[in-house]
């Protein structure tokens, strides 16, 4: 579960963010590492093998009161025997109000996040504990400790825990990454971000953290977190009301060499479950790459309304893309009505013949939907764009919630 506050808003992250990045003393071959170098200074080192992350926390007091006490403990080890993973963090982010009263061992706190490293943990598969003590604050029913672990080229591991409940948390978040499945080495890389409230009601405290890929450069953010601790950025969103939809953009440069590079990120707010989201680029040095993106005319969709998805389609690669094909799955929950260029239809099944496209060419396609009574559900749309054997594909998701059904009651006057 993912509640709370970091930081002096006291936001959320995993479950309910408060303010705490913990970081890693982790286990190496040799034992335990005690606390490192600033990831500020760190140089990438590639992992040894495929390691896997695996963490844990505990409490010492499920059901504590005001002003006590109480003992966090994270478990964290490499689950993949002989493997190594190096330039180690491990980051913990307390519940909104508490008050860090010691850690072991010790912490480095900036605006309220604690940060550990390690110069690298396995080969062996030890459980390694760290543990923080901090002061209950006044005023709040329910505390989340969140915590993540990471290292270069290793996809984090995130861990949630909430005490003393109070309500039952909702799951009406929904955090969507859209991004470059392939990109060309040294190049600018885009990474968005789509934080939606798809409840009837407004959720408030709402906090991204968005972990980039190891050594990237930050080139901007729009909107600017107020949190950069690369390669951790955090916006505190406050409130999103019912269907409200935020989208954060984030740009930097893909690195030289080739391989595969993993963006992270995950969003919540009091009382409501943690969503997280994982996304993949692999790193060429040349050939046709193909990218599609869509939008939708509206970010909340209306029951018997007009719906216009919008896709646009480049080649970002360095080669021509030929046989290039366009497709695009409707929804079951929208009648079809029109699309501009022409489609080819085979239910709801759209494809456009695109022939050639060179390095830098780009257009766009319309498409104009009617959303059926799905009343409460999300709209699911799929568009992808192939060409021949060697082209690196595109593809893109879009999913828009339909608004519940308005039920407006006779007005009665008595005279």
């Amino acid at each position: 579960m993912f509640l709370g506050k970091l930081g002096k808003v006291g936001i959320v992250l995993m479950g309910a963010v408060g303010a705490a990045l913990l970081g890693a003393w982790l286990l190496s071959a040799s034992g335990p590492e005690t606390l490192g170098t600033s990831p500020a200074t760190l140089t990438f080192i590639s992992p040894i093998g495929n390691p896997q992350f695996g963490l844990r926390k505990v409490v010492d007091n499920g059901n504590p009161a005001p002003g006590n006490q109480i003992n966090y403990t994270l478990f964290y080890r490499n689950t993949n025997p002989g493997s190594q993973a190096f330039n180690v963090r491990l980051y913990d982010i307390l519940p909104p109000g508490a008050a860090l009263v010691s850690s072991s061992p010790p912490a480095t706190v900036q605006d309220g996040v604690l940060l550990f490293t390690a110069a690298s943990v396995g080969p062996a598969t030890n459980e390694v504990s760290v543990t923080l003590q901090v002061r209950v604050p006044d005023g709040y029913p329910q505390l989340v400790n969140n915590a993540l672990v990471m290292a270069d080229g290793v996809n984090p591991a995130f861990a949630s825990l909430l005490t003393h409940v109070a309500l039952q948390p909702s799951s009406d978040l929904r955090l969507t990454k859209l991004g470059y499945a392939f990109a060309l080495t040294n190049t600018q890389l885009v990474y968005t971000l789509r934080c939606a409230n798809v409840g009837d009601s407004p959720i408030s405290n709402v906090t991204v953290i968005d972990v980039m890929p190891t050594g990237l450069p930050l080139v901007g953010a729009s909107p600017a977190p107020d949190l950069t601790i690369l390669p951790l950025l955090r916006w505190s969103l406050g409130t999103l009301a019912a269907g409200e939809v935020r989208t954060l953009v984030i740009t930097t440069t893909s690195p030289a060499a080739t391989g595969v590079i993993t963006n992270s990120a995950v969003m919540g707010a009091f009382q409501n479950v943690m969503t997280q989201t994982v996304f993949a680029t692999q790193i060429v040095s040349s050939g046709p790459i193909l990218q599609v993106t869509k939008d939708a005319s509206a970010s909340t969709a209306e029951a018997g309304r007009a719906l216009v998805y919008t896709l646009r389609y480049q080649n970002i690669g360095n080669m021509a893309a030929t046989d290039v094909t366009l497709t695009d799955t409707l929804p079951s929950d929208v009648t079809f009505v029109a699309t501009y260029p022409t489609a080819t239809r085979s239910g709801q099944q759209l494809t456009w013949n695109l022939d050639t496209l060179n390095p830098g060419d780009q257009g766009q396609v319309v498409i104009t939907t009617t959303v059926g009574p799905a009343w409460g559900k999300v709209l699911h749309n799929v568009a992808d764009i192939t060409g021949q054997s060697g082209a690196y594909p595109g593809h893109a998701e879009l999913d828009t919630p339909v608004r519940l059904a308005l039920i407006y009651l006779p007005v009665v006057m008595k005279h």
